[in-house]
């Protein structure tokens, strides 16, 4: 069933303006000015600002608001991956070096180091054979000697099977 739609009357124009409490909007004119005439100011100014303190209050902190720029550079992104490298390589320099003296060269080539705290060592891999290779060197000595070049007695090793991240 459809509602009828009565017909909207709206009330005569000045009653309407004092009901709603905004002034009419008037037809707009051109926005270029007059040949030799000033550009108009961009900044508004309330009339009754200069009798009311609170509109001047207004008035003055809208002067003002400075609008921060957005920004748009990549530097801090770039020094905190600069910070990072810089960590990564304090942490992982001295692991890297003992690693590379106390495993054999084949498998130096064949591996990476994933992470490294003073307790556990993650070694990537790049297959199972070369895991269950590391395993055997491991065990043959290599880690006794890791051990007594990076001074950490409890130190074990990990291996993860993955591709490389270079």
């Amino acid at each position: 069933m459809q509602r009828r739609r009565l017909p909207l009357r709206l009330p005569h124009a000045a009653t309407y303006d004092a009901c709603v409490g905004a002034p009419r909007k008037e037809p707009r004119k051109s926005t270029q000015p007059a040949k030799g005439a000033p550009a108009p100011s961009r900044s508004r100014v309330i009339p009754a600002a200069a009798t009311d303190p609170r509109l001047a209050r207004v008035q003055r902190m809208c002067e003002r608001r400075a609008f921060r720029e957005r920004e748009t550079s990549i530097t801090r992104e770039v020094s905190e991956i600069a910070r990072q490298a810089a960590r990564d390589l304090e942490r992982r320099g001295s692991f890297a070096e003992a690693w590379a003296e106390a495993m054999p060269a084949e498998l130096v080539a064949e591996t990476w180091i994933e992470s490294a705290t003073p307790v556990q060592l993650l070694v990537g891999v790049t297959g199972s054979a070369a895991a269950f290779a590391v395993d055997r060197a491991l065990r043959a000595g290599a880690l006794a000697l890791l051990r007594s070049r990076l001074q950490a007695p409890g130190l074990r090793v990990r291996t993860r099977v993955g591709r490389s991240p270079a």
